[in-house]
């Protein structure tokens, strides 16, 4: 006999989904940053890339002001703090200070990285869509910022930085495992 589990809770068994902190920074130039896992790949040329947010947060708000966002993969290294950064603020005040995270100086666009991280995904404003109950935010890929330890094969060096994972709720895990299956 199955299980009765509520359509609205499919997405505990998508998992685990990697997790990001998105940065942006507003019209007077106040940054702001907050943890994602309704993120995706949208398409490799050009290269999109989706973050589903709510109407409400100020990564939305942001990126329609701006134009501009960064995403960060939060690692082992600084998963806490990643997490951590879904703080209630008052609109003007920055989770990067109140969390301890350094902001990081983009090299093509306004919003801030973080300067604990070793990659930095800055992106373009390009389009967005109402989805259900959020906005799918796309942004354009224009710059990875990315140090030498953080690159492994082209890819994200998992086995040294642990990408950090979202199961549900206050439930995570460290992705470092590789495993090859040919296709």
């Amino acid at each position: 006999m199955s299980n009765q589990i509520r359509p609205q809770e499919y997405f505990g068994f998508i998992a685990p989904r990697p997790t990001v902190c998105v940065s942006t920074i507003d019209t007077e130039g106040n940054p702001n940053i907050a943890p994602y896992s309704f993120v995706s790949p949208l398409s490799f040329d050009p290269p999109f890339i989706g973050i589903a947010a709510a109407e409400t947060r100020d990564t939305t708000a942001n990126c329609r002001d701006t134009g501009d966002f960064v995403v960060v993969p939060v690692t082992e290294d600084w998963a806490e703090k990643g997490v951590k950064t879904e703080i209630s603020l008052p609109r003007k005040e920055s989770e990067f200070r109140e969390i301890g995270l350094t902001e990081k100086k983009s090299k093509k666009v306004n919003s801030p990285g973080v300067r604990e991280a070793p990659i930095n995904i800055e992106c373009e404003f390009h389009e967005e869509f109402k989805v259900g109950d959020h906005i799918l935010l796309v942004g354009k890929v224009i710059f990875i910022d990315a140090e030498e330890e953080g690159i492994k094969n082209g890819r994200m060096n998992l086995e040294s930085l642990g990408s950090l994972a979202h199961v549900k709720g206050e439930e995570f895990c460290i992705a470092k495992t590789i495993s090859r299956i040919e296709r």
